[in-house]
């Protein structure tokens, strides 16, 4: 029985595994179809580094596949450079991706130069929006805490003085949230008066590249 039980064990890890790994790079019917300078495009376009056919190559062996390693190789070398634009370097920095230097030399100026852009504006754009989050949770936070009160006020069930005692609790918590809140206030004034200068840098980048066009 136990020699049994192995036996239908050991397909069922191996399909499992296989899932789990086709999941994290490639398909099964990629690796049949061995359409290597595509999928080598499409990983450079999408800004993976080129020993990211290290996990194809572990997923497909499942399937008695190999790699075409030069085919995978002009792929990535074409598709890195839809990648490598000035204006994805701009989204990369803005969008705060990770970048691994993929992009080759004769590219790589306007890129990073795009990427730097796009990074202050997205710096300046979270933390305007961060300020205004804090600012709409400290309402919510606040609104809460006087309908609490209010319930306090009228709840019959608690002696004068435990009724007093949470409501002083509750005085100092909308206290502490109103400091918060000011605070929140002077960072949004800040954030919001550094943003139209990033705004307008990412314009003029945009407009120098569209004129090279």
């Amino acid at each position: 029985m136990k020699s049994r039980t192995l036996a239908l064990a050991v397909p069922a890890l191996a399909v499992l595994a296989i899932g789990l790994s086709g999941c994290a790079t490639i398909t099964r019917e990629e690796c049949r179809a061995e359409d290597w300078s595509s999928i080598g495009q499409r990983d450079g376009a999408e800004g993976h580094a080129p020993s990211r056919l290290e996990s194809h190559a572990r997923v497909c062996a499942n399937f008695d596949i190999v790699p075409d390693v030069a085919a995978y190789r002009s792929g990535w070398d074409s598709g890195v450079l839809l990648y490598c634009t000035p204006q994805n370097g701009f989204a990369t920095g803005r969008d705060n991706d990770s970048y691994h230097g993929l992009c080759p030399a004769s590219v790589a100026g306007p890129f990073l130069e795009g990427r730097e852009i796009g990074a202050r504006l997205g710096a300046a754009e979270r933390r305007v929006a961060s300020a205004e989050s804090r600012l709409r949770n400290g309402d919510s936070e606040r609104d809460r805490l006087r309908r609490r009160m209010d319930e306090l006020r009228d709840d019959r069930t608690l002696s004068a003085t435990d009724r007093r005692e949470r409501i002083d609790e509750i005085r100092d918590r909308i206290d502490d949230l109103r400091w918060d809140m000011d605070r929140a206030r002077f960072d949004l004034q800040q954030a919001s008066a550094a943003l139209p200068a990033a705004q307008a840098q990412a314009q003029r980048f945009f407009d120098r590249y569209a004129r090279r066009q």
